[in-house]
């Protein structure tokens, strides 16, 4: 299993997470760049994996040129990005969510089985999957992911539970159940970013941080765009 991102991880992660949604994306050497569905031309955001200083002046120039867009770096030094940043004209607006891995070939092949009352369903389309656990009684949605196979990776992305059926392990059921499928794929490795909130589950889980993600801005060059994370 890998110990550390690269710049080949980070542009497999971009794919995965980001074609899965429907982004638009694109990738020109170490940068890598997609565009939400629904946003103009201007908003588009720069992933690049530990920046030199040279890069992050580069993309200052171009933040400042289009406010609408933001860049997202991956580091394991948090504090030596952000003095490189801030010397190249840049602010940190968010360092809540994580880069993390683990190991596909020692997951279980089939999906969790439920208690009484509970169903799953499951939903395919290509390389992407979509599980949800629902209460078999008046069908609520306690919990959902996604998978993508890309490459030799599994990307994990949008693990929720619902407020009311929190702390109650159906997010590491839900987990898990993509994990199944993930390896009729054959990835060795699965991917996913963590908030904050999530991290220590998926710690539990067997996952292994590879950096934090740190999203940088322009100074003074909001545009009146709600900034979303990347595991909404």
């Amino acid at each position: 299993m890998v110990a550390n991102a690269s710049d080949e991880l980070i542009g497999t992660w971009v794919r995965g997470w980001a074609e899965a949604r429907g982004y638009e994306t694109r990738h020109e050497g170490p940068i890598h760049a997609y565009r939400r569905t629904g946003q103009d031309a201007e908003h588009w955001e720069y992933v690049i994996h530990n920046p030199n200083a040279e890069q992050l002046a580069a993309l200052a120039t171009a933040l400042k040129e289009h406010p609408g867009r933001r860049v997202t770096a991956f580091t394991k030094d948090i504090d030596a990005l952000v003095s490189q940043a801030s010397a190249a004209g840049l602010e940190l607006v968010s360092q809540r969510e994580a880069l993390m891995v683990t190991d596909m070939t020692v997951q279980d092949v089939e999906p969790p089985r439920l208690e009484e009352g509970l169903h799953w369903e499951e939903k395919r389309d290509g390389s992407h999957a979509w599980v949800s656990l629902h209460r078999s009684s008046d069908g609520a949605v306690m919990a959902s992911g996604h998978v993508a196979a890309i490459d030799d990776y599994a990307v994990f992305d949008r693990i929720v539970t619902a407020p009311e059926f929190r702390r109650r392990g159906y997010g590491s059921l839900v987990t898990r159940y993509l994990a199944s499928i993930a390896t009729e794929s054959d990835a060795d490795e699965g991917l996913l970013v963590a908030s904050t909130d999530g991290y220590e589950l998926y710690k539990y889980l067997g996952w292994t941080l590879l950096g934090t993600m740190a999203v940088l801005e322009a100074p003074n060059t909001q545009d009146g765009h709600e900034r979303v994370g990347h595991t909404a």
